[in-house]
């Protein structure tokens, strides 16, 4: 013990010298700032995605980069991060203001919160001052900017408070940390024996008032103060506050701390270039629900702010973050295999293909010798033996074979052939993995030999195959067929053929429940299912795995309100025996989950339903952390429980996936050049606008126009020759097309007709430039989603479509509601009804009593319309 005191303090005194250093540097380098180290006030740009509201103390919010993260609520208590080092938790504002001895806390006083993707402004309100505290965390940088802007008639004292950590992530950790005020610095050092891990917290306006020992951190808070005597002179001035963090040596980090506090604007400045290219370089839609189009944009920021630069693991993507509190991981903050794999197709859908090869490459790193993927690493892996000591690194089956469908995904968006010749051993080494788990011999993949699926414990793991698991093999089965063409390996061909009919023609009978006519949820060793109705039974269906019936039917039970809730679907129905509204597997809502089903419903013409799913996930980019939408949610109410995670990357799929791949009804293969435009809007939209959609080497924009009788979709296209595009909007059932046009030349089309719509089918060679196609219709009676606006804290209470045909000309409708009670369904073309039994038509609304029964339960009810 008496050497380390020595040694640390030898240390103190080495790192006080170098610090005079530093700053004297620091003084030279820029004359744009004065002397006590405050910053000319700059204006924040102005975005017109911004999300603003007044503060909710509790709620989270995020301001994250590739190398640093602020995780903190709209009181302004943050933590700090600096991956894969927590540095500090519970960093908080109190004021005191003139001659006060009484604090004010931020907390109690905070009005405003602003957020926009580069930089989230916090204001507090008092008598006599406002304080705009600015959060910017560079993108490149190991480290924050806080800016505050301070207006006030009498002198203030800001208090900064924050408890030292510097640990890294769980399961990892280290000892002899240290915290101490350097004054020429103006920053708190915190470091440890071993002088490997550092971070500086500070301002060149404050002055430290805590005393921490030289050994140890202190139980209570360390504090600085920034002391305003003389208000008007910061009143066109920032009063900085700057946080650096690294995994190095001191000077590696005293270099960025210097670097922010040079030109702190220059950092803003980046990170408004940085999202603005985001939204420019990746697929722009503007459609007439402005919460789609935000929710669509904040989900791009969502996916990129993902996208880790670890010091010593590389760059790969993270699956969620969220403050952690008094532990050691900062919500989903490890690198997660099959989250990665799921999110990579919404990221290919807005054209993000750069970050999907990161995402790929990286976890072809930490493939197993005999070819299973990692499912989840530890951003601390390299201070531990992650891979030796601990079991969660391979504990998935499920990752495995999503890695060879999200390969696929990304080589037929991309048209990326190279990365999938380089990657082909690695593809065979995963398939043939994913063969081995096959016990039985029926083609899918054994749960207990690959590992978990879709659920991760309780009664429903002891089985042999569930229906996720069953699925993915399915599809990896078909995706290894195409990798495999692609990387001519003919044998690969051959083999996964065989293998892909044997593993279609199990699943539909081993799944299949025709009691209950719909896909079980899994099935036993004695080949007995799991009666269990489940969403995961629309990822099959978003994959048309199964009978194309079958594959409604089920989706018609996900519709019903034992799933569907006004704010997602439940894991399990709310009348299982298993049922627990808060239990992550056994009936909370997923907004993950929802992605699979909307999505599903839309490719299987379903939007009536599908529409009204799609707006209740994009509704949860605005309820909790501003721009981000929470991991999971009750089951029974319209509200996260406490340890759901505020950011969660594969929720953010829930928009982002059928937003494209179902309402736009977007897809493309650049392998085979071919691009599928099938949007199925609601019937009231009267234009939408597609920009940039990327497919191999081909740019698009597309654009729709609608008034009664005629439909315009116009494509602009470059490097787009020998493309074939698919139109094939989505028109409601009994809608008489009467001709189609492409560029004032009729031409030839297919009909395609479901249970709730008509599809005029062409395909239109592509060319550089501009192509018209005109559609002349007669419009039928058209029925618009129900609107559900469910807020925070409301049960399930929404009118439910469960499903709707048209046969000749009877529409009909089976519909569920609380009983009792009355819902009104809007119409287009009203005048074309003849009768109405199970409701009443009142100008352009059906109005729907629900039948009487037990108070607070959903009672099922028919509606039939007969049309002109």
């Amino acid at each position: 013990m008496h050497y380390t005191s020595n040694h640390i303090s030898i240390e103190v005194l080495m790192l006080k010298l170098l610090s005079c250093t530093v700053l004297a540097v620091a003084a030279c380098f820029s004359t744009l700032y004065s002397q006590d180290g405050l910053v000319p006030a700059f204006k924040l740009e102005s975005n017109d995605i911004e999300l603003h509201r007044l503060a909710q103390p509790s709620t989270p919010f995020n301001k994250v980069g590739r190398k640093f993260a602020i995780l903190g609520f709209e009181s302004g208590t943050f933590e700090a991060w600096a991956y894969p080092l927590k540095l500090l938790r519970n960093f908080e504002f109190s004021f005191f203001v003139g001659s006060s001895t009484r604090p004010i806390h931020a907390r109690d006083i905070v009005r405003y919160v602003s957020v926009t993707p580069e930089a989230t402004t916090i204001t507090y309100t008092y008598q006599s001052f406002t304080l705009r505290a600015t959060y910017v965390t560079p993108i490149d940088e190991p480290g924050a900017i806080i800016l505050l802007k301070v207006e006030s008639t009498e002198p203030l004292t800001i208090v900064c408070g924050f408890l030292p950590v510097l640990q890294p992530m769980w399961p990892a950790g280290i000892g002899g940390q240290y915290a101490y005020w350097d004054d020429n610095l103006k920053a708190y050092i915190i470091s440890e024996s071993t002088g490997n891990n550092h971070a500086l917290v500070g301002s060149p306006a404050a002055s430290g008032i805590s005393y921490t020992p030289a050994h140890m951190l202190s139980d209570a808070p360390n504090e600085f103060r920034i002391e305003i005597k003389d208000p008007a002179s910061v009143a066109d001035k920032f009063v900085p506050i700057y946080l650096a963090g690294w995994k190095g040596k001191h000077d590696s980090v005293r270099a960025v701390y210097k670097r922010l506090s040079s030109n702190p604007e220059s950092y803003y400045r980046k990170n408004v270039e940085h999202y603005k290219n985001l939204r420019t370089s990746t697929m722009r839609v503007q459609t007439p629900e402005p919460q789609l189009n935000l929710a669509f944009e904040w989900a791009k920021v969502a996916f990129d702010n993902l996208l880790v630069q670890n010091p010593d693991l590389g760059k790969g993507l993270i699956a969620g973050l969220g403050a952690s509190g008094t532990s050691g991981r900062p919500g989903f903050g490890w690198f997660f295999g099959g989250d990665a794999y799921i999110n990579s197709f919404s990221l290919n859908s807005h054209c993000a293909y750069a970050t999907t090869r990161d995402a790929l490459a990286f976890t072809q790193k930490w493939q197993r010798k005999d070819g299973k993927m990692a499912h989840e690493l530890s951003q601390a892996a390299d201070y531990i033996d992650w891979w030796g000591k601990y079991h969660y690194g391979y504990i998935h089956g499920d990752t495995t074979p999503f890695y060879l469908v999200a390969m696929y995904d990304y080589m037929t968006m991309s048209g990326d052939i190279d990365f999938i010749k380089s990657s082909w051993e690695s593809l065979q080494k995963a398939y043939d993995w994913c063969l081995s788990t096959d016990a039985n011999g029926d083609g899918l993949m054994d749960n207990k030999k690959a590992g978990l699926g879709g659920v991760e414990y309780g009664a429903l793991t002891g089985i042999a195959t569930d229906i996720f698991l069953g699925t993915l093999s399915v599809r990896a089965a078909f995706c290894m067929s195409e990798l495999a063409q692609v990387a001519g390996n003919s044998e690969y061909v051959h083999k996964t053929s065989e293998q892909l009919k044997r593993a279609e023609k199990s699943f539909d009978a081993k799944f299949w429940n025709a009691k209950g006519a719909f896909y079980s949820y899994a099935f036993n060793d004695d080949g007995n299912q799991v009666e269990e109705i489940s969403p995961w039974a629309s990822v099959a269906a978003l994959w048309n795995i199964g009978e194309q019936q079958r594959l409604v039917q089920s989706l018609e039970k996900l519709s019903s309100s034992d799933l569907t809730t006004d704010w997602g679907v439940r894991s399990i129905s709310v009348k299982s025996k298993y049922y627990e509204p808060l239990n992550y597997n056994y009936g909370a809502v997923w907004p993950f989950m929802n992605s699979w089903v909307t999505t599903a419903l839309f490719k299987h013409h379903m939007p009536v339903q599908a529409y009204n799913s799609l707006l209740a996930t994009a509704r949860h980019t605005f309820d909790n952390n501003l721009g981000y939408i929470t991991e999971v949610f009750s089951g029974s109410h319209n509200v996260w429980p406490q340890e759901a995670v505020s950011q969660q990357g594969f929720s953010s799929a829930g928009v982002m996936l059928p937003f494209v791949r179902g309402l736009l009804g977007l897809e493309g293969d650049a392998v085979n050049r071919m691009i599928t435009f099938a949007p199925h809007f609601p019937a009231d939209w009267d234009s939408v606008k597609i920009e940039n959609y990327r497919i191999g080497a081909s740019v698009t924009d597309f654009s729709i126009a609608k008034n009664n009788n005629n439909l315009t979709i116009t494509l602009d296209a470059k490097n787009a020759i020998g493309y074939v595009y698919k139109i094939s909007p989505a028109l409601s059932i009994g809608t008489n097309i009467r001709a189609v046009r492409v560029d004032d030349q009729p031409v030839s089309f297919e009909r395609v007709v479901s249970s709730q719509t008509i599809q005029p089918i062409l395909e239109v060679r592509a060319k550089d430039g501009r192509t018209t196609i005109k559609m002349e219709c007669e419009p039928t009676v058209e029925l618009l989603p129900p609107v559900t606006d469910s807020r925070t804290g409301d049960i399930n209470k929404g009118l439910k479509i469960v499903s709707f045909k048209r046969e000749g000309d009877k529409l009909t409708l089976n519909v569920e509601g609380l009983a009792g009670e009355r819902y009104s369904l809007r119409v287009l073309n009203a005048e074309k009804v003849v009768k109405v039994d199970g409701a009443t038509l009142k100008g352009s609304i059906f109005e729907i009593s629900i039948p009487k029964g037990k108070a607070g339960e959903f009672v099922p009810h028919k509606v039939t319309i007969l049309i002109r």
